[in-house]
């Protein structure tokens, strides 16, 4: 049997440095990923709503308005600028920003802020993108630092989720108590039960059910919240078929062309949650990249081309024209939704007639987006899972930002060092936390702290 031909990337619309496609036109459809991504995204892109509705003043209808703003944007990455990745947020930024913006008092504080953070994140990626500078910046921050930055967002995230107040005095965990363990618990199980990984390998079904990613736990949640009594559907009404977003509110008190740029002296306090989410941003893209490279060169046939230089200037401009249009986004765009990314790589491996394209598998994954939010009878079916939504999104976010930290320390003094300077970032302010990171690296591990694991193992 002759070796497959590589053939050239998939046709696109160039324009500078991107590549637009669309479907059917310069892609076929994949339906498992498409009805996957229309299940999954809308009641992911719904999970912030409550805390728009709690903390920023919005309506329900303000707040849907956002997301349908940061979920174009999102959609994006790949549709507008032809990265080869599912794009999303930078989950584990949130509970930073969140933090942060909720240390103002008052709304106009708070959304002032966000905006901030959002712009700077916004000119960190496209400066450092278009400089070619983003390697030399992220060497300039030793491991043990970054993991330390990673795993404070992680902790935030538990913690926000168990001790933080929300409607009625309680936490969320303390409000969905069963209905959140059995949708984490089963989540977990799919994505890092390594005894499940291995009947995954024995069996066909457990396999399918397993590239669902967090699918199965939210509609475990959806049967078991409403029998136990933890969600009511009772104010459920079928209403308009069309639901209207107030983007009219949205633009006028929330984005930065509605209010204004924030003052120098916001940006500038903005700045170290902004370096911080760059950090986790890059370590984002290094992940996808090593995902789509491993798929492609299974496959074989087919040229993916990862550029880093088109994703900086890619999530760059999707979080300045989400700032500009939309406003605060906190959970901030980001170059990959690892989840989504993954369950499209597992099946992009088994070969062209399973999938056309690397491209056809991540488009089709988002072809409903946004479509969904104006459908009313959707959002009052998703409406009262809300809530859970978020803490699934929270907590796996954790549990990942704690695998991915603690593969980084390579030596007890590093471990307490990563614990320490996490546990700072967590507790104090981001700025706080970075500079006792900074001190403690610099007393506790010197130079050595700034050599790269690859650097070490060569020691070694």
């Amino acid at each position: 049997m002759p070796p497959p031909v590589l053939f050239s990337e998939p046709p696109g619309i160039r324009w500078g440095p991107f590549t637009l496609r669309l479907p059917l036109i310069h892609h076929r459809i994949e339906t498992p990923e498409a009805l996957q991504g229309i299940l999954v995204s809308c009641a992911t892109g719904m999970a912030v709503v409550p805390l728009y509705i709690e903390h920023f003043a919005m309506s329900f209808e303000t707040a849907i308005a956002m997301v349908v703003v940061q979920s174009v944007f999102v959609a994006a990455g790949f549709w507008l600028f032809g990265d080869p990745f599912c794009p999303g947020w930078l989950t584990p930024a949130l509970p930073l920003v969140l933090r942060e913006a909720l240390a103002f008092s008052s709304i106009d504080g708070r959304i002032g802020f966000v905006n901030a953070v959002v712009l700077d994140v916004a000119a960190l990626f496209l400066f450092l993108g278009a400089t070619g500078l983003s390697s030399a910046f992220v060497r300039a921050v030793p491991p043990p630092l970054k993991a330390a930055i990673i795993l404070g967002a992680g902790i935030s995230a538990i913690l926000g989720e168990i001790t933080s107040p929300v409607a009625g005095g309680a936490s969320r965990v303390d409000t969905y108590p069963i209905t959140i363990s059995l949708a984490v618990g089963l989540t977990l199980v799919l994505l890092f039960s390594r005894p499940f990984e291995a009947w995954k390998k024995r069996s066909v079904t457990a396999a399918r059910f397993a590239v669902l990613g967090i699918a199965p736990g939210f509609f475990l949640a959806m049967i078991v919240g409403p029998l136990v009594g933890e969600i009511s559907w009772d104010a459920f009404r079928f209403g308009d078929v069309l639901f209207r977003p107030d983007f009219t509110t949205l633009f006028r008190d929330y984005s930065v062309l509605g209010r204004g740029v924030p003052s120098l002296a916001v940006l500038l306090s903005a700045a170290p949650v902004a370096l911080a989410a760059y950090t986790i941003g890059f370590g984002d893209l290094i992940t996808g990249t090593a995902i789509v490279e491993e798929a492609a060169a299974e496959r074989g046939e087919e040229h993916v081309s990862l550029d880093a230089r088109r994703t900086h200037l890619a999530v760059g401009l999707r979080n300045a024209f989400t700032a500009l249009l939309g406003g605060p986004f906190f959970p901030l765009q980001g170059p990959l939704w690892a989840g989504a990314t993954v369950v499209v790589c597992e099946r992009y491996r088994q070969g062209r007639a399973a999938m056309q394209s690397i491209f056809s598998g991540v488009g089709s994954y988002y072809l409903g987006v946004p479509f969904y939010y104006f459908v009313g009878p959707v959002l009052e079916l998703l409406r009262p899972m809300m809530g859970v939504a978020l803490s699934m999104t929270l907590l796996l976010t954790g549990f990942a930002c704690a695998y991915v930290a603690l593969r980084v320390p390579r030596d007890r003094v590093e471990r307490g060092t990563v614990l320490l300077a996490a546990m700072a970032l967590a507790h104090f302010s981001t700025a706080v936390g970075l500079a006792a990171g900074l001190g403690l690296t610099l007393l506790l591990l010197g130079p050595e702290a700034w050599r790269q694991p690859q650097q070490q193992a060569a020691a070694e």
